[in-house]
């Protein structure tokens, strides 16, 4: 529908072309391909969420999602990512898109891989690429609380960003907020923070990991490229399960994510190393 919603003028078409999104260019400028999507099961404003303590939220929270003044602050996110198992120019992009209005989704902001590459030429060049493989590729992903998000990049490990203020932050045309109107009243993207990574090192406490383990019994794709993160799923008292295709999975939490109600002692130390 040319005059619809995602029609060239609407508020869900992200002012690209169908080539642009999924053509010959789109996969090259990190586009289409959309392999996940991971919508969050509560409103959000700012990081909070409707269950958190009212003394928590920020003043432009006002009174909830129905306050008749603020309650526009409280929005619904949904992420999507790309899979690509070959890409010369980009690993993907992880998409924040607001569907609070789930009949008129559209686009908030957008992360990739931080950092830059080294071409076989020696040159640098501007994003991560895929040579094959999917070795750098978006794959699973979730959401935690106070608006964190998790994804795994097979062999670029598991990345964190921070979600909460990318409502706050965007710029509005004329600096009035349009949800309505979708994005041709934004006029400029709010950043995607990146929190941290996490990158599985290997059962370092096998003597011979690749031999009791068999690494090379397993399929090279994955096997050559370990770690090699698959899945991820956050469990709400704070901590990461990621699964390493070979090695196992890993049970990680980062410091912003810790309840003090659920401080379970480590398992596994580096001390042990070092006995």
């Amino acid at each position: 529908d040319d005059d619809g919603w995602y029609g060239p003028n609407g508020g869900g078409h992200a002012n690209m072309t169908p080539e642009e999104w999924g053509g010959s260019t789109g996969a090259l400028n990190g586009n289409g391909w959309i392999h996940y999507a991971v919508p969050y099961d509560h409103l959000l404003c700012n990081g909070a969420a409707e269950f958190d303590p009212v003394s928590t939220w920020d003043d432009e929270c006002g009174t909830g999602p129905e306050d008749p003044v603020f309650g526009i602050n409280w929005r619904h996110l949904t992420m999507i990512a790309p899979e690509y198992g070959t890409n010369t120019n980009h690993t993907g992009y992880i998409w924040t898109i607001d569907t609070t209005d789930p009949a008129k989704p559209f686009l908030l902001s957008k992360w990739k891989l931080p950092g830059t590459s080294i071409l076989p030429d020696g040159s640098e060049h501007e994003h991560h690429y895929i040579p094959g493989g999917y070795i750098y590729s978006p794959h699973n992903g979730d959401t935690g609380t106070n608006g964190h998000v998790y994804w795994t990049h097979y062999h670029a490990g598991n990345w964190a960003t921070d979600h909460s203020n990318i409502w706050k932050d965007t710029k509005w045309v004329d600096g009035v907020p349009a949800p309505e109107v979708g994005f041709p009243a934004i006029e400029e993207f709010a950043e995607t923070l990146t929190m941290g990574y996490y990158l599985p090192a290997g059962p370092t406490w096998i003597e011979d990991p690749k031999e009791t383990l068999g690494y090379d019994m397993a399929d090279c794709w994955a096997s050559c490229m370990i770690p090699f993160d698959w899945g991820l799923q956050y469990d709400p008292r704070g901590y990461l399960f990621i699964s390493e295709m070979v090695s196992g999975v890993y049970v990680v939490q980062m410091d912003e994510d810790r309840d003090p109600r659920y401080l379970y002692p480590p398992t596994y130390t580096a001390i042990e190393d070092d006995e």
